[in-house]
């Protein structure tokens, strides 16, 4: 019986002692400024009974510098997070090491070494995509979507 609290003392103190990450939620949304990233992955929990929306992401962001930050967050609810999306990050003014996913889009300033990175980044999943599919299905497409080569 004694032992057995004793263990129980011990793993409680252990619960306790543990620190949690921040969360978003623990700042003010007037401590952080916004940047473009791009999602690494987003893969789905590993809660069966979790929602199919519900994923841990990973995103790297300052992707104008020579070595980008990455972040991860875990538990999202985020229908439209997938690998190789573009999104805008949430950073912190005082720590730029703290991040969090502010959603899918691209900002409207970006600079010039940004906008490279995003273009060579497209370009590469359109280049994958071209081998996934034969040429008459992307012809095709390429036809319906592109304004210069609709006929009116």
């Amino acid at each position: 019986m004694r032992k057995t609290l004793n263990i129980l003392i011990v793993l409680s103190y252990g619960l306790i002692s543990c620190k949690s990450e921040k969360e978003y939620s623990d700042f003010n949304e007037s401590d952080f400024y916004e940047v473009q990233g791009i999602i690494n992955y987003a893969n789905p929990t590993n809660d069966p009974f979790d929602s199919p929306t519900e994923k841990n992401i990973s995103f790297t962001y300052f992707l104008d510098r020579p070595n980008p930050k990455t972040g991860i967050e875990k538990d999202l609810e985020m229908f439209e997070a997938k690998k190789g999306y573009p999104l805008i990050v949430l950073v912190h003014k005082d720590d730029e090491n703290i991040s969090f996913y502010g959603r899918v889009g691209i900002l409207d300033n970006l600079n010039d070494k940004e906008k490279e990175f995003l273009k060579n980044h497209f370009q590469n999943e359109i280049n994958k995509t071209k081998k996934k599919i034969p040429d008459y299905i992307y012809n095709a497409i390429k036809k319906d979507t592109i304004p210069e080569n609709k006929i009116n």
